[in-house]
């Protein structure tokens, strides 16, 4: 059984000092830039040995790949002229063929070498708005500023976009190859609310790092060679498909397709190893420019600064996505907020406390200040994912351990016109990620109404082990609720059964959560023993997979037993006050969202089952993506035709949930999966299919926990009106 959760961001602080309330800073009125380390140690940021070679070992990849690349393309446009121009010294129909053949197929091997170029693109990237030096001149003089101290040059434009992250990029990524270009910064909203002042100052000025750094050079030769490298290895494209219908001639015709196919398979053999040595390189050598990096950011705000705000990203990447999924929720009742973050901060503001005694409680590090990471953990926020280990990063800092005032003010100062910008973000959210115009919009009372009633249930959840989180729960037909209505009368005792029950979940749950650490680098631990077999990286699927199917099948076998007595006796309950049919029609409706989950999972499982036997073929023909073409759609209608079963029954409501309508649109947007029509591999149809396989579980999984939730609500008010009774 494959049960996908809705992630639970738990949410973090206030934007406020690590070591307590923020110190005043002289001046700090006139400024908004925060004050700079006093003594900074002599080549600081000097580029180590191991960095100029990893870089010439780069360059020099690069260069020989570029080598036999003009090599391949030269030698293909050779056979071009060969195959033309060849005096064919006897002519009958076999040489004719023989002729037609040798130049079709070196024509077609030349395109293969240069199809990429047909692709090249500078893609505008659509979810981020420019920020116009008239309008925010601040924030402006603010990165003019760390230019300045970085001795980096000055970005050609500033942008923001939603999320938690900062990066630099080249304006034209082509033009970057051939001639001088200028580079563009780009501030993630999310981060702007989670760091302080100087904070936020160290991880612009990490981003600053990387504008003087020659080396993001040659990363551009990199991605160039990766492009066309992936373009002609992994790219399945109108080449292919007439390479495909042309072996499908009359033999006479196509024996030179056929000869053609071992040359490119053993030309995309030998660029997949130079693919995979390409990054292997390039890999080393981003390791090294994240480093030097960090030391910019220890040069200009001090080693506290960058290491706390790395401590601080991971909480406000929780903060930021636990809003974003209130907001796409709340947006399937066509409740919408003008501002998002608004209420992103509201999140953080609320886990202040909880934070500040967090930080209170971090070990002192003897290098000085705070030990932020203990153990080898990576990041979970994106735009660190692939950087070196955090603890690593903070030893880097801390070699050596340079002190500085901090600001604890908010960056958000530094934004001329704060509210605007916010709410330009929040208007391409709704349009680039749930392509939704709003046309009018909640007051925020409303919207925060609507997210304490989405969390409503998860106490009674967590006072029964959360048992009732991780399984299909088919609660039994009322004939079996009689049968066992005098199997238990004591909740206790049950609670203590389900202890029991709940003891071996909970440990392979442990080592579901230890194999997860493994891959994310979060823990010293390397490997997992289970029922006899060690499992590492090299196999952790494997393991995890194992694992997984185990916990559920323990789930639903070792459970059903006890799932009789519990709802029997709510059952019970409910006979005695009267309330047993208003209690069987929440049951009754309980069985048929989780039948219709079932097939969800079921059906996105089987979707995906066929994707990967198809992905692992060598060759993949038209008939195998007609046919994989025609069970997408039929899959998509069964579940329409299966989700009318809800029209029939009566509804119950739910929290946030008040009709069948409502119902249907919480399963999938619009209340019916999209048949799409046409080539759909061509023409984004797929796309749309496999989006909406990966959110319906999860909207499924959201529904049917607040189908649990009602039922142990309406379980609790029964036993109060005991306890009123027994008191009176």
């Amino acid at each position: 059984m494959e049960i996908i959760f809705i992630v639970k961001f738990y949410c973090f602080f206030k934007i406020v000092s690590i070591f307590g309330k923020p110190k005043l800073i002289n001046n700090m009125s006139k400024s908004n830039y925060p004050k700079s380390p006093e003594k900074i140690q002599s080549g600081l940021t000097r580029l180590p040995i191991t960095y100029h070679f990893k870089a010439l070992t780069a360059v020099f990849s690069v260069l020989l790949f570029f080598v036999l690349y003009v090599l391949l393309v030269l030698g293909a446009a050779y056979l071009v002229h060969e195959a033309i121009f060849y005096d064919l010294n006897v002519i009958n129909k076999w040489t004719i063929l023989l002729k037609i053949g040798a130049v079709a197929s070196s024509l077609m091997l030349f395109v293969f070498t240069l199809k990429f170029i047909f692709k090249l693109k500078n893609h505008p990237i659509k979810n981020r708005v420019k920020l116009h030096k008239k309008d925010y001149p601040d924030i402006w003089e603010f990165v003019y500023q760390i230019c300045k101290e970085t001795g980096a040059p000055k970005p050609k434009n500033i942008y923001v976009d939603p999320d938690v992250n900062a990066y630099v990029a080249y304006s034209n990524m082509w033009l970057s190859l051939f001639m001088p270009v200028r580079k563009e910064l780009t501030i993630g909203l999310g981060l702007v609310s989670c760091l302080n002042l100087s904070e936020f100052k160290a991880v612009i000025s990490h981003e600053f790092g990387h504008f003087s750094q020659r080396s993001m050079t040659i990363g551009s030769y990199i991605n160039t060679a990766n492009t066309i490298i992936h373009d002609m290895i992994f790219s399945r494209d109108k080449w292919d498909e007439i390479l495909e219908k042309w072996q499908q001639l009359d033999f006479r015709l196509s024996f030179a397709a056929y000869i053609l196919m071992p040359v490119i398979w053993l030309i995309r053999q030998l660029l997949n190893l130079f693919y995979q040595l390409l990054n292997i390189l390039y890999s080393s050598l981003s390791r090294e420019m994240e480093f030097n990096a960090d030391k910019v950011a220890v040069k200009t705000s001090g080693s506290e600064a960058i290491v706390s705000g790395l401590w601080k990203l991971n909480y406000g990447y929780e903060a930021w996505n636990k809003t974003l999924n209130n907001a796409y929720l709340a947006s399937q009742k066509q409740l919408y907020v003008k501002n998002l973050y608004t209420h992103n901060m509201n999140h953080i503001v609320e886990k202040s406390d909880a934070l500040m005694a967090g930080i209170i409680k971090l070990p002192v590090d003897k290098r000085g200040g705070k030990l932020f990471f203990s153990i080898s953990e990576n990041s979970k926020v994106s735009m660190y994912a692939s950087h070196p280990a955090n603890d690593q990063r903070e030893a880097n800092a801390k070699k050596p351990y340079i002190s500085c005032e901090e600001d604890g003010r908010s960056p958000w100062i530094l934004f001329n016109q704060k509210e605007k910008v916010q709410e330009d973000i929040s208007g391409l959210i709704y349009q680039l990620y749930w392509n939704i115009t709003p046309d009018k919009f909640a007051d925020d009372a409303k919207f925060k109404d609507f997210i304490k009633e989405e969390l409503k249930g998860e106490s009674l959840q967590e006072e029964y082990d959360n048992t009732f989180v991780n399984r299909f729960v088919n609660i039994p037909e009322e004939a079996v609720l009689k049968d066992n209505l005098s199997t238990t009368q004591n909740e206790q005792v049950l609670k203590g059964e389900l202890s029991v029950l709940m003891t071996p979940v909970k440990a392979l749950e442990t080592q579901l959560k230890t194999l997860q650490d493994i891959v994310q680098g979060t823990t010293k631990i390397k490997e997992v023993k289970y029922g006899g077999v060690v499992y590492n990286k090299k196999n952790i699927d494997r393991g995890y997979q194992r694992i997984m199917n185990d916990r559920d099948k323990m789930l639903d076998e070792t459970f059903k037993d006890w799932d009789v007595k519990f709802f029997s006796f709510h059952y019970g309950l409910a006979v005695k006050q009267d309330k047993a049919t208003q209690l069987l029609k929440f049951y009754h409706q309980h069985n048929l969202i989780v039948e219709y989950y079932r097939k969800v999972v079921n059906t996105r499982a089987n979707i995906f089952n066929q994707l990967q036997h198809i992905q692992q073929r060598e060759e993949v023909l038209q008939s195998h993506l007609a046919q994989f073409r025609g069970n997408i759609r039929e899959a998509m209608e069964i579940l329409n035709k299966d989700m009318n079963v809800f029209n029939a029954a009566t509804f119950v409501p739910l929290t946030n949930i008040g009709s069948v309508a409502e119902l249907k649109a919480s399963i999938i947007d619009g209340g019916r999966f999209s048949v799409e029509e046409g080539d759909i591999f061509q023409n984004g149809g797929f796309d749309k299919v496999i989006d909406q396989l990966e959110k319906a579980p999860m909207h499924c999984q959201r529904i049917d926990q607040k189908s649990i939730a009602a039922i142990l609500q309406f379980h609790q008010e029964m036993k109060d009106r005991v306890l009123e009774t027994q008191e009176a």
